[in-house]
């Protein structure tokens, strides 16, 4: 029996690629900081799932989630890294006092610091398998890749999962490990309220079984790691790498010394 770790689980994306991976056989780790939603999603999947509850900006919570599921089960297969918010916080209030109190940073906390600590626990638990290797899917976002002016600090918390996810998946090929994201657009879920969901047509929306779908494949390509799937309206589009602008560059980020290239 495989064993996923699916962060958000409680509803949304989570909870439906939960539910696919029920019906494959798998046995899914719901977490999520709503008990009562994340209870409710295992009596749903019955057998299949357990619920543990964390904060995912918490690591010591999160790291419990892991320990807890190696020891429980003895395998961490599959990793979805889904918990988010979205919110425009305070970002442009205009202020009357100076200086200016901090932004929140919620946001960011939950996107990309409960991000981070779910890939970094996936890698080491997925080392610590018995034949060591894994999935981890990130849940990034078309704000990844393009400006999203009402939304600033999700938007640069999404271009952080996207970076932590090409980056990563680079280094961890050798240990097995596939490592990639999806980047999806408007999606019907509990994140926005309904009256965010007013300011778009229906055709704006994208069905979340196109989002599992596209989850799902990555889960059972062989060769699928790196990779970071647009999805929108019916399209996927499988957003690679811009090219590095010159061979310095790509020594820099690719950590390659330049006496090693001489």
């Amino acid at each position: 029996m495989q064993v996923a770790i699916i962060t958000g689980g409680g509803a949304g994306m989570g909870f439906a690629v939960a539910q696919r991976l029920a019906q494959e056989g798998w046995f899914t780790v719901i977490v999520d900081v709503n008990e009562y939603q994340g209870q409710k999603t295992v009596e749903k999947l019955g057998n299949n799932a357990v619920f543990k509850k964390a904060n995912v900006t918490i690591y010591s919570e999160q790291s419990s989630v892991f320990e807890e599921t190696f020891i429980e089960y003895g395998r961490v297969d599959f990793v979805f890294a889904n918990a988010g918010i979205a919110g425009k916080a305070d970002f442009y209030d205009i202020v009357n006092y100076w200086p200016p109190a901090a932004p929140s940073m919620t946001v960011q906390d939950v996107n990309l610091t409960g991000v981070v600590y779910s890939a970094y626990l996936a890698m080491h638990y997925m080392r610590r398998n018995t034949k060591p290797g894994g999935v981890l899917v990130m849940t990034a976002s078309a704000a990844s890749i393009y400006s999203s002016p009402d939304l600033p600090l999700y938007t640069a918390a999404k271009h952080g999962v996207l970076g932590l996810m090409r980056s990563m998946s680079e280094r961890l090929r050798q240990d097995g490990i596939r490592v990639n994201c999806i980047l999806p657009g408007a999606i019907r879920t509990t994140l926005h309220s309904a009256d965010t969901w007013s300011q778009f047509g229906t055709r704006d929306f994208t069905p979340i079984e196109e989002v599992v779908g596209a989850i799902m494949d990555l889960v059972h390509d062989p060769n699928a790691t790196g990779r970071a799937m647009e999805i929108s309206a019916g399209e996927v589009f499988d957003r690679k790498q811009p090219e590095y602008c010159n061979d310095t560059m790509a020594r820099i980020m690719r950590g390659i010394s330049y006496e090693a290239s001489e």
